[in-house]
């Protein structure tokens, strides 16, 4: 008897005398520009590689400009998944004195290999490829694309920039939501009209293809184009950021890049920032990590100096004296002190604080045996 797999295989097999089917021609995708002034974006003629280490964490060397493809797709689903595909990608690069949009549009489904041929040729000639949220959602799409059809993929073999990721380390504690409209709006200055929203992308290709009437995906082209022009904008505005941190306009972008500074290894820089992001709302939270930095690479002695500072003028309530009294008990030599600040932080602690009150009970059960021992043996004889 035949089995499932049989049958699964017979179904693709011919039989012998039969000539195989002429391979059907590669259609051609619509293809369409939009070009700008390259003087728009503020970018360097070269990236330099110690900032993109700065922005991705990948050891590289410098990029030039001209070598740089920004990609982002409009795709059939949002969660991406077996049965889609991008209908549309958007190419953004530098040539010459402009910076180009170029779109490749797959008018029906034919015409896929074609719109990805553009692609991997495009990857193919970059040294770099930035895109925002590419690394989730476009590159493992695009990937399964180029698998499905046959073709081989070059974006594995170059580096790639995710700025949504890049976006939330510098603006999430000032923004909150750092999806490319609200940067525009918030960092930029700029307002997107009559946006259509990305939710409804998939719908509007879908009716497109049922009607064949282009109008319903006009708006799509638009939104994509307005996305991949913003990219190069934000890259622009990271590398501003990270050149002269101390002088950004607001307090929780100075203290978000001391963060990434840290993160790579440069603690001097991340300090700096700390420091000049001590100001306003932002105090309490950059003295915090100042202290902490300094206690992880044991300089004590200017950790303790903050913590006290930060009990003179009663900020974070109970942790400043958990953190001075842990330095003066364990590295500092003092467990006296520590001992006077246990109490006084047993003392803020509310009715709603059980946990952290059996913490400093336990504490302080243990310094004061700690300390009638130092007593018992300075006693003489």
């Amino acid at each position: 008897m035949a089995t499932l797999r049989d049958k699964l295989k017979s179904y693709g097999s011919k039989p012998k005398d039969q000539e195989p089917r002429p391979a059907e021609p590669v259609r051609d995708c619509l293809r369409v520009f939009d070009r700008t002034d390259r003087r728009d974006y503020a970018l360097p003629d070269e990236l330099p590689g110690e900032m993109l280490y700065l922005l991705s964490g990948e050891e590289m060397g410098a990029v030039p400009l001209e070598k740089v493809l920004f990609l982002d797709t409009e795709t059939t689903g949002l969660s991406g998944g077996a049965g889609t595909i991008a209908f549309l990608t958007g190419l953004g690069y530098f040539e010459g004195e402009q910076f180009v949009v170029e779109q490749d549009f797959m008018r029906d489904y034919p015409e896929e290999k074609q719109m990805l041929a553009r692609v991997g040729e495009l990857l193919a000639r970059s040294e770099l490829l930035v895109t925002f949220n590419g690394r989730t959602f476009d590159m493992p799409l695009l990937d399964s694309r180029f698998i499905m059809q046959g073709m081989r993929n070059p974006a594995p073999e170059i580096p790639h920039l995710d700025l949504l990721k890049c976006a939330r380390a510098a603006w999430k504690i000032r923004l909150t939501r750092c999806n490319l409209a609200s940067l525009e709006e918030k960092v930029f200055g700029l307002t997107r009209w009559d946006d259509l929203p990305g939710s409804l992308v998939p719908k509007a290709f879908f009716d497109y293809l049922h009607s064949g009437e282009f109008y319903w995906v006009e708006p799509v082209l638009a939104h994509n184009v307005q996305d991949i022009r913003s990219m190069p904008m934000v890259l622009a505005a990271l590398l501003r950021l990270y050149e002269r941190p101390t002088e950004a306009e607001y307090a929780q972008d100075i203290y978000s890049a001391g963060r990434v500074f840290e993160k790579r290894g440069q603690t001097e820089t991340a300090r700096r920032c700390y420091r000049a992001a001590d100001r306003g709302t932002m105090s309490r939270l950059s003295r915090l990590t100042l202290a902490d930095s300094l206690r992880r690479h044991r300089e004590y002695g200017q950790a303790a100096e903050i913590y006290r500072r930060m009990i003179e003028q009663g900020q974070a309530g109970v942790y400043p004296y958990v953190a001075l009294a842990k330095l003066l008990e364990h590295r500092l030599g003092r467990p006296e002190e520590a001992l006077s600040l246990t109490r006084r932080a047993m003392l803020l602690c509310g009715p709603d604080q059980e946990e952290e009150m059996a913490a400093l009970q336990k504490r302080l059960l243990r310094l004061y045996r700690k300390c009638e021992k130092r007593k018992d043996e300075s006693l003489p004889g």
